[in-house]
């Protein structure tokens, strides 16, 4: 597998996202999410943007036709860009990230890396779409998480 960690571009648009760290610890936990992913896959360049519930609605409602809010979009870059080594965008919703956090009872630092992981994936053509491919993304997702020594997020269990 790849040796190439990602490089990480990140914005934060949305004040709340601090209440979970400074810039610092967020872009770290961020490497340290991306780098385990690449480990089973590859590296590249990513803009990572946390953000609010308006924005998430929006971009939700133009690219993916869904009028409403959500946790996670990842948008793959074209060919020519994820062959020069831009695997593309991913977008976090602040309020429904910590909604779904407090609803699962998961420590931010888990659930935060997960939709880190969950989205990187997405770059790179994994889906959930189909029983078929969540059967390749959940254990992969789940595996590179049990790396990091979180639990398993598709099980109510809350142990790794």
């Amino acid at each position: 597998m790849s040796a190439d960690l990602p490089e990480i571009d990140l914005r934060i648009d949305a004040d709340n996202w601090l209440s979970d760290g400074d810039e610092s610890r967020l872009l770290s936990l961020a490497h340290t999410a991306m780098a385990a992913a690449a480990q089973h896959t590859r590296g590249g360049r990513v803009d990572l943007l946390l953000t609010d519930d308006d924005a998430m609605q929006v971009l939700n409602r133009d690219w993916r036709e869904k009028d409403k809010p959500t946790d996670v979009l990842s948008f793959p870059s074209d060919d020519d860009a994820f062959e020069d080594g831009f695997l593309g965008d991913i977008a976090l919703g602040y309020g429904v990230v910590h909604a779904d956090m407090d609803k699962l009872e998961r420590p931010f630092d888990a659930h935060y890396s997960h939709l880190l992981i969950h989205g990187y994936l997405h770059l790179l053509g994994f889906d959930h779409e189909t029983e078929d491919d969540a059967a390749e993304m959940e254990p992969l997702e789940t595996k590179i998480l049990a790396e990091l020594g979180y639990p398993d997020p598709y099980c109510l269990n809350t142990e790794p």
